[in-house]
């Protein structure tokens, strides 16, 4: 377990962070687009079968993709290197 001083951590997009509570992929996405952590993220966007989460966004757990739908059922416990990135168009 990763640990700065006696509080838990997990790192994200390479930037420790504190988690002292198993937390869902879905709330450290949400989390991350709260910070402005990824400028280049797209708002979340409610489509029609009901997903509110960010399009363009992957998401990568201890280097396994974790596909959009387990985002929710997903727990990111302390020590875990979780990775989150956006797709962005232009060129």
């Amino acid at each position: 377990m990763t640990s700065t001083g006696t509080v838990p951590t997990v790192t994200l997009n390479g930037v420790e962070r504190p988690l002292t509570d198993p937390t869902s992929v879905a709330a450290l996405v949400t989390e991350l687009l709260a910070d402005g952590a990824t400028a280049t993220a797209s708002p979340a966007t409610a489509r029609a079968d009901g997903d509110a989460a960010p399009t363009g966004v992957a998401v990568a757990v201890d280097d396994a993709i974790v596909p959009r739908g387990l985002w929710a059922s997903t727990l990111v416990r302390a020590g875990a290197r979780v990775e989150v990135v956006t797709a962005v168009q232009g060129g």
